[in-house]
């Protein structure tokens, strides 16, 4: 500060210091950290001798305070907690990983049943072909027998009961070969209806109720598909995507911000550790 006053500036050169002067002296002795928590703006005014020291002691103590919550050691902690919270979801990522490997695998599983069911639709349809082809051939050769022996007794009754009349006229020895040949056929007749009606109610049906049916959802989407896809897939890939969303929102707002702000803090300190060493400072 400069002065036109002579007798103002002996004064100030002979009774106390400015306050220009004193924070500098202040700095020297590592106080100048804190100045401007102590009013830097009033730089210039004058200062006894009392004064001064009074404000030092104030400045000193008030740079012991910023040293002493330094060593608290809170950046380490915060580094610490950083890591430790990382390394987890770093795990829980890691898991959700081989889970969405697992959701896309019972998803493809699904898609190729969903395509072995189609193909066996085709294929129950031409076995439902088949047997209704041998019904319709059945009823057609029972018809002709009928109307040709006059009788109205089901196919394989008739069969039998014409070749017993035409046993009957053969010798003995011949006939029993003959007979034994007649009876296995009827068997195999009469065994036509009751097998065709056993595939078609036990095992063309039900296949056709369970998975490709007429109309309407078949029973095995209802029933598993549906089931596994509500209950196991949709969960899982909405589990997955809060897992993304946190782990976005960790790193977004709370890692990026702590560790900037954990750099900048180390940069400060080791600007601070020149300083001192530029200063001769302890």
């Amino acid at each position: 500060m400069t002065t036109n006053n002579p007798n103002q500036a002996a004064e100030e050169h002979s009774t106390g210091l400015t306050r220009r002067q004193l924070l500098t002296t202040a700095a020297a002795s590592g106080a100048g950290l804190a100045v401007g928590a102590l009013g830097g703006a009033a730089v210039g005014s004058v200062m006894t001798r009392a004064e001064y020291e009074i404000e030092l002691v104030k400045l000193r103590a008030l740079v012991a305070l910023y040293e002493q919550l330094e060593r608290v050691g809170l950046d380490a902690i915060l580094q610490a907690g950083l890591n430790i919270v990382r390394g987890a979801l770093d795990a829980v990522k890691g898991g959700a990983n081989l889970l969405g490997v697992g959701v896309a695998t019972v998803e493809t599983a699904l898609a190729n049943f969903q395509a072995l069911l189609d193909s066996l639709s085709g294929s129950a349809n031409g076995v439902g072909a088949v047997l209704d082809d041998l019904t319709q051939k059945y009823k057609s050769a029972e018809g002709i027998v009928v109307a040709v022996l006059g009788t109205a007794l089901p196919l394989a009754e008739s069969i039998a009961s014409f070749f017993n009349s035409l046993l009957q006229k053969i010798p003995f020895g011949i006939g029993d070969d003959i007979r034994r040949a007649v009876d296995a056929l009827v068997a195999l007749v009469r065994a036509i209806p009751t097998v065709v009606d056993g595939v078609t109610k036990q095992l063309i049906q039900p296949m056709r109720d369970a998975f490709f049916p007429s109309s309407g959802n078949p029973t095995v989407k209802a029933s598993l598909i549906d089931p596994i896809v509500k209950n196991v897939l949709e969960p899982a890939k909405k589990h997955l995507g809060d897992i993304d969303t946190l782990a976005s929102t960790w790193e977004k707002n709370l890692t990026t911000p702590v560790q900037t702000a954990l750099t900048e803090r180390q940069k400060i300190r080791d600007q601070i550790a020149d300083y001192r060493k530029q200063n001769g400072m302890a």
